[in-house]
C-alpha cells in the first residue's frame, strides 16, 4: 500500500506574505552553478488530517524536502486545491478562477486483464459507487477492452470542441450505461492474451493514449485503474523466452508523472480463483512512482472519492535537483510536515528519465503552432481555461486604432517562478493571445509577448498588471489569454467574449 508520510514536530520558520517577497524567495540566482547543473522538479503533495480532510493554509517554511537523504532547498510553493483568485474581477472583466475549481479524474474499467470475464462485476460495482454523487463534474469514464482498445463511456472532450454542463450529473444513468457497454464488449477476448508481452504492449499503448488525451488538461490529474493487472514477469510464447518488464513499467509511469498524472489501482480479484492474479509489484510501481494510492478488490468507490479528495488538499512543490539526468538510477523522495496533526501523501521517487524524450512519449494530439510551447498548444485548444496561473483579464476597443482590441490583465504573481535575476528583455513568463471565430477554429496565429523583467517586478497588491493592443478581425468571437511560466511549466488561461 502506498505509504501515508506523517508529519513530524518541527519549529515553523517566518511565512512569506507578501508576493512582492515571495517573487525573490529561495529561487537559485541565474547564472549560478545551482541553476546551471540542476533542473526543477515538481511534486505533487497532498496534505489531510487525521479525518482525512483537506489541510488548506500551509505555507512553504511547514515543509521539509530531501532527496537521497539530503535536504533541498524548495524554490516554489503554492496550493493548488480549491482556490480563489487574489482580487474578484471587476464589472467586465473575467477571471479563470471564479468559477469552482476544476480537477479531472478519469476512471479506467480495465477488462483486458480480467481473464475470467467478470465485466459486470467490476463494471457493477462502479457504477453504485457512483450514481449517487453530487457533481460529476471534471470525472470520466472509459473501458479498456478485451482487445486493448479504449471505449468512451463519458469521455474527455476533444480539442477545440466547447463544454456544456448538465443539468444534473451524467452519473445519474450511468448503470444502464455501463451495462450496455459491457454487454457488447463481452467475448471479444484477443487470442494472443495469454502471451505476457503481447498484453504488456496493449495495456500501455492504450493507458498512454489516454494519459495523451488527459495531457492536454493542464496541472494534477487522477487515473483511477480498476484492474486485475499485468505481471512484471513470466514467459513470452511471442519471444520464446522469459522477460522482465519492470523497467519499461517504470519507464512510463515517469512518463505519466511528467505529466502530473497521479494513478490510484484498484487490484481486482476473484476469491479463490488463481487466473488473472495480477502482480502487486507492478500496481505499487504505478501508485510509488506518480504518488497515488493502492486500493483493494470492491474499493472502486473509495479510490474515485479518495482522487477527488485528494486533487483538493494539493499542494504543489518544485525544487532544484541535479539527479534529473536520464541515467535510469532511482532517487528517493521524502516530504515532511512540521505540523504533527497533517500527513502526506506524495511519490516515493523517481527514476532518471528525460523529459518528455521517451520513443512513443505521451503526445499531445491535433495540436499546431509548433513554435509554440507544448503546454501553450494544448491549452490553446483545450475545451477548458487552465487555473494554474491566476489570471483576471478584460478587453475593450482600442481608443487609438479601431481594427484593434486592448486588454487588461492581471496576473496572480504567486502562481509563478521566483525569478530574481534576468536577462535583460527575455522573461521566462510569456503571453499568448488565440483567436477563434464562431465554429472554434484559429484564422490567424497567436500571438506572443515575453514579460521584460520590469514587468515582472512590477507587482502590486500581489499581481501583476500588464496591457496589449492586438489586431482583432471581424470574424472573432472569442480571444483566450493565455500565460505560460516556462520554467515552472505551468499555464494559466482565460477566455474572453468579443463584441465588435
Amino acid at each position: 500500500m502506498s505509504r501515508m508520510l506523517k508529519c513530524k514536530n518541527r519549529k515553523r520558520k517566518c511565512a512569506l506574505v507578501a508576493a512582492a517577497i515571495f517573487l525573490c524567495a529561495f529561487a537559485p540566482a541565474a547564472g549560478s552553478a545551482e541553476s546551471q547543473a540542476a533542473k526543477l522538479n515538481r511534486l505533487n503533495v497532498v496534505a489531510l488530517d487525521a479525518q482525512g480532510q483537506p489541510v488548506t493554509g500551509l505555507l512553504s517554511a511547514d515543509f521539509h524536502l530531501l532527496e537521497d537523504g539530503k535536504p533541498q532547498r524548495i524554490a516554489f510553493f503554492r496550493f493548488t486545491g480549491d482556490r480563489a483568485l487574489l482580487l474578484k474581477p471587476s464589472p467586465g472583466e473575467y477571471s479563470n478562477r471564479a468559477g469552482a475549481e476544476s480537477h479531472v479524474t478519469v476512471v479506467l474499467i480495465d477488462l483486458l486483464s480480467d481473464a475470467i470475464l467478470s465485466d459486470s462485476i467490476i463494471g457493477g460495482q462502479v457504477a453504485d459507487s457512483l450514481k449517487n454523487l453530487e457533481s460529476s463534474d471534471g470525472l470520466y469514464l472509459y473501458i479498456l477492452t478485451p482487445r486493448g482498445d479504449l471505449y468512451p463511456i463519458h469521455p474527455l472532450p476533444k480539442p477545440d470542441t466547447s463544454v456544456t454542463r448538465g443539468a444534473e450529473p451524467w452519473t445519474r444513468n450511468i448503470a444502464p450505461m455501463v451495462q450496455a457497454a459491457t454487454k457488447d464488449l463481452l467475448g471479444l477476448k484477443p487470442v494472443d492474451d495469454r502471451d505476457i508481452k503481447f498484453r504488456f504492449d496493449l495495456t500501455v499503448n492504450a493507458l498512454r493514449d489516454l494519459g495523451s488525451q488527459m495531457a492536454q488538461v493542464p496541472g494534477r490529474k487522477n487515473l483511477v485503474w480498476v484492474t486485475h493487472g499485468i505481471p512484471l514477469t513470466g514467459f513470452s510464447i511471442s519471444m520464446q523466452s522469459d522477460v522482465d518488464l519492470t523497467n519499461p513499467i517504470r519507464w512510463f509511469c515517469e512518463e505519466l508523472t511528467q505529466s502530473q498524472i497521479v494513478v490510484y489501482t484498484v487490484e481486482q480479484s476473484m476469491k479463490g480463483t488463481a487466473v488473472g492474479t495480477p502482480s502487486a509489484e507492478t500496481l505499487e510501481e504505478f501508485t510509488g512512482i506518480t504518488g497515488g494510492r493502492e486500493y483493494s478488490s470492491n474499493r472502486a468507490g473509495n479510490a474515485i472519492q479518495q482522487a477527488i479528495t485528494d486533487s483538493r488538499s494539493n499542494y504543489e512543490i518544485a525544487y532544484y535537483s541535479t539527479s534529473l539526468n536520464p541515467d535510469g538510477k532511482h532517487h528517493k523522495i521524502r516530504v515532511i510536515c512540521g505540523r504533527k496533526e497533517v500527513r502526506l501523501q506524495t511519490e516515493h521517487g523517481f527514476y532518471g528519465v528525460a523529459p518528455l524524450a521517451l520513443p512513443g512519449g505521451l503526445a499531445l494530439s491535433g495540436l499546431r503552432s509548433r513554435e509554440l510551447p507544448r503546454a501553450v498548444q494544448a491549452v490553446a485548444h483545450s475545451p477548458f481555461d487552465a487555473t494554474e496561473i491566476g489570471i483576471r483579464a478584460s478587453a475593450s476597443p482600442d481608443p487609438v486604432n479601431t481594427q484593434k482590441m486592448r486588454f487588461e490583465i492581471h496576473i496572480d504573481a504567486a502562481d509563478l517562478l521566483p525569478q530574481p535575476a534576468w536577462e535583460h528583455g527575455t522573461g521566462k513568463v510569456s503571453v499568448v493571445f488565440a483567436a477563434y471565430d464562431e465554429a472554434l477554429k484559429q484564422p490567424s496565429r497567436p500571438i506572443l509577448y515575453n514579460l521584460t523583467r520590469e514587468q515582472s517586478e512590477a507587482v502590486t497588491r500581489g499581481e501583476i498588471g500588464l496591457r496589449y493592443s492586438i489586431p482583432v478581425e471581424p470574424a472573432i468571437r472569442k480571444v483566450r489569454v493565455i500565460v505560460f511560466d516556462g520554467e515552472l511549466g505551468a499555464v494559466g488561461s482565460i477566455t474572453i467574449p468579443i463584441q465588435h
